[in-house]
């Protein structure tokens, strides 16, 4: 009879062998760990979790096999510390994945929503270094990123609106910070009523604007009454307002001045420029930091007395000081330099004025002066030449005005006393704060002595009569190399004034350059119809080749002209570039004038030296 085959039993026996030897292995283990000591059941919690966290295998059982571990006591000192390290590292690894899938989430909210304020107030906060392949608005805080936006020219920070949403926050805050409305008989009024509407009804655009500058140019009639009351209704509606300039005609009255001084008691800028000073209670205002005041005449309804007051009032915060008026009517500020402000100022700026000696006593005596701007005449030049030339330097100091670091002097009828021009040099000798300078019709044999001692000199307008390559080249070894805005005027010019344009390349920091033979754009009344279009395009590519063989310039100057530079890759190789022509100044336009990147520029090129009373834009040269 053949064998029979094995029960079933025994094949579940056979099956069911190793879990029942796992299991006996597992009972025994347990058997001899409770026979060890406590020092070594707890070594062996010890090796396991190494070994867990070795494999890859960390998690709340390890956590609390250490933990239960480090409560035992009579441990090892080094033992302990294995433990703790083991864990910390394993912690970290750990949180390094969390943040990793974080970040991610992070991410995914930044496409769905850039502006997110709670998502930009943890980027701001976090000090984590980024992934290299994360955006770069999320790689640097906003502030990194507003930083570098008020160093690109308004024309080319437009381009921000239209990256993300991100951008172009930054660059509506920076851009809208300062508006200029313009209402006149000639002026499109619809851009100043829509931001007049707009306040009103976006809080948020309103807290943007802190500096309001409205240029006027109305007869007094029904139309300027009805302007002047939709200013008055949008004004409450201006938030955040720190500085408001009113320019031109009419001027700013008692009315107005109530209205704004109700809305706006904290202004810290105040800017009455015109014909004429009409406001009065201006004096009413506290906490001024800047004060403005051009008016041609003493005619104005306001007493020129109230100056005075308004700079008593505001001394223990005044610091910046603007007055002008018109050479060729009688005038004086004898009286407002009385006020013991003059000596807290540290900008001042007297424009198209006479300065008599008692105001250039009281300016001596300003010791903390940083920057000043004399334009117009003195009315005794021989004793402005003694006030120069008294200038002591003691302990590598000046005696007169030692924290300079802005200095404009354009004076007007005074070509037969060099002594002056000699005394305005010599003063500022060895002044290797100065940043600006601008000298006027200074000779030039005086200004080359100057300029090598001003080694942060930034900003430079100069006049060289005859130009020519050698006098070219001494103007360049004497400034230095780190200049960002020049200015250089000619009357005669040995060849053409954009062929000396090369020469300027070892200026490699160069943001400006202009150039000012005192020509004038070619006029179509006076020419044909195709000599105009000739000479025009001739005038075009002059200007344009001066960008062209300096490509560090930003802005470039020609004939009293402003462009900016618009750089665009046509090749790999070749940038085509290109000339988007600046607004010129208009009638009673003030020192900001248009946009032209930096602080140094705007400075060198003020618009409002002289103030034209008369005739409006280029038609002045």
């Amino acid at each position: 009879m053949p064998p029979r085959p094995a029960s079933n039993n025994n094949s579940v026996a056979a099956m069911a062998g190793p879990s029942h030897t796992q299991d006996e292995l597992t009972t025994t283990v347990f058997g001899a760990v409770e026979l060890l000591s406590q020092v070594r059941k707890a070594n062996f919690l010890l090796e396991t979790s190494l070994a867990l966290i070795d494999s890859g295998r960390y998690g709340e059982e390890v956590e609390n096999y250490l933990e239960v571990y480090l409560r035992t006591p009579g441990l090892e000192r080094h033992d302990v510390a294995r433990a703790l390290l083991a864990r910390g590292n394993a912690r970290k690894v750990a949180g390094e994945k969390l943040l990793a899938k974080a970040q991610q989430d992070f991410q995914a909210v930044a496409k769905l929503d850039p502006s997110n304020r709670e998502l930009q107030g943890y980027l701001r906060r976090s000090n984590m270094i980024h992934f290299v392949d994360e955006p770069a608005s999320q790689r640097a805080p906003p502030e990194i990123w507003e930083l570098i936006a008020r160093f690109i020219p308004r024309y080319h920070l437009r381009s921000w609106l239209f990256v993300s949403a991100f951008h172009r926050d930054i660059a509506v805050r920076l851009i809208f910070h300062t508006i200029d409305l313009y209402f006149g008989e000639d002026q499109d009024l619809n851009r100043g009523l829509d931001i007049f509407d707009r306040v009103k009804a976006d809080p948020v655009f309103a807290s943007r604007v802190k500096a309001l500058r409205l240029h006027w140019a109305y007869e007094e009639n029904d139309m300027f009454d009805l302007m002047t009351r939709m200013f008055k209704s949008a004004l409450p509606a201006f938030i955040a307002l720190r500085e408001f300039e009113w320019i031109g005609y009419p001027e700013m009255r008692a009315e107005m001045v109530q209205a704004v001084l109700q809305t706006h008691p904290n202004l810290q800028t105040l800017g009455l420029i015109g014909w004429h000073f009409d406001a009065v209670g201006v004096s009413a205002f506290r906490g001024l930091r800047k004060f403005i005041l051009r008016a041609e005449d003493d005619d104005g309804f306001a007493d020129m007395g109230e100056v005075r007051t308004v700079l008593d009032q505001n001394q223990s915060t005044l610091r910046h000081l603007t007055l002008g008026a018109y050479l060729q009517r009688n005038h004086s500020w004898d009286h407002a330099f009385q006020s013991t402000t003059i000596r807290n100022l540290t900008h001042l700026e007297l424009v198209d004025t006479r300065i008599s000696h008692v105001v250039l006593a009281r300016i001596a005596h300003a010791h903390r002066l940083e920057s000043l701007t004399l334009h117009g005449t003195f009315e005794e030049p021989c004793s402005a030449g003694v006030v120069f030339g008294s200038d002591h330097i003691i302990d590598g100091a000046h005696t007169f005005l030692p924290h300079l670091e802005e200095f404009r002097f354009l004076m007007v009828g005074h070509d037969e006393h060099p002594h002056l021009f000699q005394a305005v040099t010599q003063f500022l000798r060895r002044r290797p704060k100065l940043r600006r300078l601008d000298l006027g019709c200074c000779p030039w044999d005086l200004v080359q002595g100057v300029l090598p001692d001003l080694t942060s000199l930034r900003a430079l307008r100069v006049r060289i009569a005859n130009l020519n390559d050698a006098s070219l080249r001494t103007l360049l070894d004497v400034i230095p190399k780190t200049m960002l805005a020049l200015h250089l005027e000619t009357a005669v010019s040995a060849k053409p004034v954009h062929e000396y344009a090369p020469a300027f390349s070892v200026l490699p920091s160069l943001a400006m350059l202009h150039l000012n033979g005192n020509c004038r754009r070619p006029q179509p009344n006076l020419l044909s119809d195709k000599e105009f279009q000739v000479q025009t395009d001739l005038w075009a590519s002059s200007a344009r080749s001066i960008a062209s063989v300096l490509p560090s310039l930003d802005f470039v100057g020609w004939h009293g002209e402003h462009y900016v530079v618009v750089r665009t890759a046509s090749t790999r190789e070749v940038q085509r570039v290109e000339l988007k022509e600046l607004p010129s100044r208009r009638r009673l336009d003030c020192a900001k004038g248009v946009d032209l990147g930096c602080e140094d520029t705007a400075w060198m090129e003020r618009k409002d030296l002289p103030m034209d009373y008369e005739v409006p834009g280029l038609q002045q040269t």
